[in-house]
């Protein structure tokens, strides 16, 4: 039988990556937003799945068969502002990055036993780091909904692998960008400001803490990891990240660069507009893991990713703007 790919979040930056990435190497894919399963590369044969309905995810399962499950779906820590109610935010987190997540691991154990499955983490299960750089044996001690619940996702795949047997492996990503990041993410705000300005259409960018490093990598480089955890033999937990720390200023220098700009003269630092959960240890991964087991290297530099992201930015303004 062909290699067959269900993808939960398959409209989002990393399940378009992810999802290109499958069919380029010849595998079949389906996959999912919030309302709908549809075929992969037509879009068609929409039909209605709720990741949080048992029933639909194991039926859906028995009658595809597919040979690898990816759940990427995610209530993104960006879009946490949308609401002030805490347990509303926990119920929607845990939704879909906990329970959603069983009953993928449910199905493959009752409809498709050989099915192997990866679960997309994060490094905010870490949240406060005990120590730096993280790997697979640092404790947890998340301090966010969206921290805690992607812990959970972890504890069920361990559960799932070491009860039952099942191909399930989780993928402890860092901060990953493309030019497919939405408008909320930093790396996108210093973008689309720089871009701006040097069309004349703004004139300055307010940012938070300039300081503040992140272990940034492309998306890309994550969903090419996600492809190498998924034919390993044995299912186990994995960092993925660069293992290199840069700072909110070293990412804007390389975009205005890029746009023949100083950062310095446009761009305005206001620490007012830091939130109390990024006053936090640094996150940086190390990855030395997966590494060894799979033979996986970053294959974009910080630098090359912002010049991607301008790049695609200026072509995308001009289409938008002829």
């Amino acid at each position: 039988m062909s290699e067959r790919a269900f993808i939960t979040g398959i409209m989002g930056q990393d399940g378009s990556y992810l999802n290109e990435a499958l069919l380029g190497g010849g595998v079949v894919t389906m996959g999912s937003d919030r309302t709908a399963v549809f075929d992969g590369r037509s879009g068609t044969n929409r039909q209605p799945f709720d990741i949080g309905n048992s029933g639909q995810v194991r039926a859906w399962i028995a009658y595809w068969q597919p040979t690898q499950i990816y759940h990427l779906a995610a209530v993104h820590g960006s879009s946490e502002d949308r609401t002030e109610d805490a347990a509303d935010l926990f119920a929607q987190s845990l939704h879909v990055h906990a329970v959603g997540l069983a009953h993928l691991l449910e199905g493959i154990r009752t409809e498709a036993p050989e099915a192997r499955l990866v679960f997309a983490a994060s490094s905010h299960v870490f949240g406060a780091p005990v120590e730096s750089p993280q790997d697979e044996n640092t404790s947890m001690t998340p301090i966010s909904p969206y921290g805690i619940s992607k812990a959970a996702g972890i504890g069920i795949c361990a559960h799932y692998r070491n009860q039952y047997g099942v191909h399930a492996s989780s993928a402890i990503l860092y901060n990953h960008e493309s030019p497919r990041r939405s408008a909320g993410y930093v790396t996108q705000k210093i973008v689309r400001a720089g871009v701006a300005i040097k069309r004349g259409r703004q004139c300055r960018l307010v940012l938070g803490n300039l300081d503040a490093k992140v272990d940034w990598a492309h998306a890309a480089d994550h969903m090419r990891a996600l492809r190498l955890i998924n034919d390993v033999s044995s299912p186990e937990d994995f960092i993925v990240a660069s293992g290199q720390l840069n700072s909110v200023r070293d990412f804007g220098t390389y975009v205005f660069d890029c746009l023949g700009l100083n950062f310095d003269t446009y761009v305005d630092e206001d620490r007012t507009l830091i939130r109390s959960v990024e006053a936090q240890a640094d996150l940086v991964g190390n990855s030395k893991k997966l590494r060894r087991m799979t033979g996986w290297e970053p294959q974009f530099t910080l630098e090359e990713l912002a010049h991607d992201m301008v790049n695609a930015e200026l072509a995308r303004t001009v289409t938008d703007n002829p």
